[in-house]
């Protein structure tokens, strides 16, 4: 097995509009769409799609929302054995508008029944693993188990933390690859990201937290990257965007693929930048990633 993946299964309810809508403010849609989502999910489906063997640990509701959600995971090839079922699938309400920007209205759902007692059930398939991916659209203390096991198993940790939240150093000093967008960073660190010099003094700050590498995703401005011996910038690919929704989970799932056969962290870096370039010119957060891209 290459990857096992411990976070969050959505049904994506997008709407296109002409602009974000503003507080107080009725706005009509120009179009609406049902797509499979979840940072989870979006993950996952991206690296199943670049040949990795991706074992997926949740929960979906027991509902049509959520036996669509698994056939789509299985018809993406993704194993979804550790898939339960209780209470009711997440949600995301997504506005997007034609430049790409999206705003993002989450309903956790099943993925906050995902527990601690559940990854402990599934720790075998987190040992035999070479990559644990999470992200936080499910409870911390539920991550932070998942993390703790596999650790000890000497396994690769790359934590996307997003949605932002506080991490405790407990947590952060387990954390092989730390993967936040810019105001991610910040949040997490209370620095602002405005400047290189203060991108590089937050990476610094959870380098000393016991975190093993940083990967800051900058949207058009590439990424960044930084642990104990090196440091770096990738650059951005140019493409005409059409959907930013699904970036940040397409560049995580492509990172893990690339970590996950041995390649260097650059070259993981710059493989999941050219994906997440891919995905930004296809609607919805899961799009069919074409053989072309492992070229």
């Amino acid at each position: 097995m290459d990857i096992a993946l411990v976070g969050s299964i959505n049904i994506d309810l997008v709407y296109r509009v002409p602009y974000i809508v503003n507080n107080g403010e009725t706005l009509h849609s120009v179009s609406h769409s049902v797509h499979f989502g979840g940072k989870g999910a979006n993950q996952a489906v991206t690296a199943s799609q670049l040949g990795a063997d991706v074992h997926f640990i949740g929960k979906v509701g027991e509902d049509e929302f959520g036996e669509h959600a698994i056939k789509n995971l299985q018809d993406k090839g993704v194993s979804v054995d550790s898939v339960r079922k209780e209470g009711a699938t997440g949600q995301a309400i997504i506005q997007v508008t034609d430049v790409g920007d999206n705003a993002i209205v989450l309903f956790s759902g099943a993925n906050f029944l995902v527990t601690p007692k559940q990854i402990e059930q599934e720790a075998t398939i987190i040992s035999l693993s070479k990559v644990l991916l999470l992200q936080l659209e499910i409870p911390l203390d539920t991550v932070e188990r998942a993390v703790e096991i596999a650790s000890q198993h000497g396994k690769i940790v790359i934590l996307n933390p997003a949605p932002s939240q506080k991490l405790p150093n407990s947590l952060l000093k387990n954390i092989t690859f730390l993967t936040p967008n810019e105001t991610e960073l910040a949040q997490l660190t209370g620095i602002e990201t405005t400047t290189e010099e203060n991108i590089r003094s937050a990476c610094s700050l959870l380098l000393d937290k016991g975190v093993g590498t940083v990967v800051v995703t900058l949207g058009s401005k590439g990424s960044f990257y930084m642990n104990r011996k090196e440091s770096g910038w990738v650059q951005a690919l140019s493409v005409d965007t059409i959907d930013t929704t699904g970036a940040g989970d397409a560049f995580n799932g492509a990172l893990a693929v690339g970590l996950c056969r041995g390649d260097s962290l650059r070259s993981s870096i710059e493989f999941a930048t050219k994906v997440a370039a891919y995905v930004v010119t296809q609607k919805g957060a899961q799009p069919l990633i074409p053989d072309s891209i492992l070229e």
